[in-house]
């Protein structure tokens, strides 16, 4: 008799137990299907706005977040590297919003992001980010004008320090200041625009 209530017993838990599971499933499915529904009107820009709005905040600069993701430094992340990125770093969002988001970073559909997709998609216009400081103005303007490469090999920057950059394959570290409101680059004993800079040293532009 003993035997029996205790196998009775060990049913009825497996039973609830399996109940439990079923409802935890169901639950995860729901929210699933309300979230889809929350995204299917999902707007990039909305997205975008709210992300810079929070990088701002954290007083955080792109370059050095896509450098700390991408951490073979090959100036490309996967996308779950993208994704999970992103998620660590504590920006209010979820894997499916982030899926969303990625689809529309990775623009040529290889399933990589790099720091070109990267910035062309958080800086869609010259109007999108307004920076504050001098330090804040010459880095958006170096990675706006770099992004503009078209190279399959791409024209690499890496910034230093502040106000100072490596471009291409040169090793030269460069100063980089505003100058009548044009970001200028320090070659030799003068200045040079940076957008002339870039024709002269990026291969695509030649």
């Amino acid at each position: 008799m003993e035997v029996m209530c205790e196998n009775l017993h060990a049913q009825w838990q497996r039973v609830w137990l399996s109940a439990i599971e079923r409802q935890r499933k169901l639950q995860e499915a729901g929210d699933a299907a309300r979230r889809e529904l929350e995204l299917s009107d999902f707007l990039f820009d909305a997205w975008r706005k709210r992300y810079m709005k929070w990088m701002k905040h954290k007083k955080s600069r792109v370059m050095d977040f896509f450098r700390a993701m991408d951490t073979d430094g090959d100036g490309k992340v996967t996308r779950q590297q993208f994704i999970d990125g992103i998620i660590k770093s504590k920006f209010p969002t979820d894997e499916m919003e982030m899926s969303k988001v990625a689809d529309i970073f990775d623009r040529d559909g290889d399933g990589y992001i790099d720091y070109y997709e990267f910035v062309a998609a958080l800086y869609p216009t010259k109007e999108s980010y307004k920076p504050v400081t001098d330090a804040d103005k010459i880095e958006d303007e170096v990675v706006r004008q770099v992004s503009r490469c078209t190279c399959v090999k791409r024209f690499q920057v890496q910034q230093i320090a502040e106000n100072k950059y490596r471009f291409g394959d040169n090793q030269q570290l460069r100063l980089v200041r505003i100058l009548r409101s044009t970001v200028m680059v320090r070659v030799g004993g003068g200045w040079m625009a940076l957008d002339e800079f870039l024709l002269k040293n990026d291969p695509c532009r030649g």
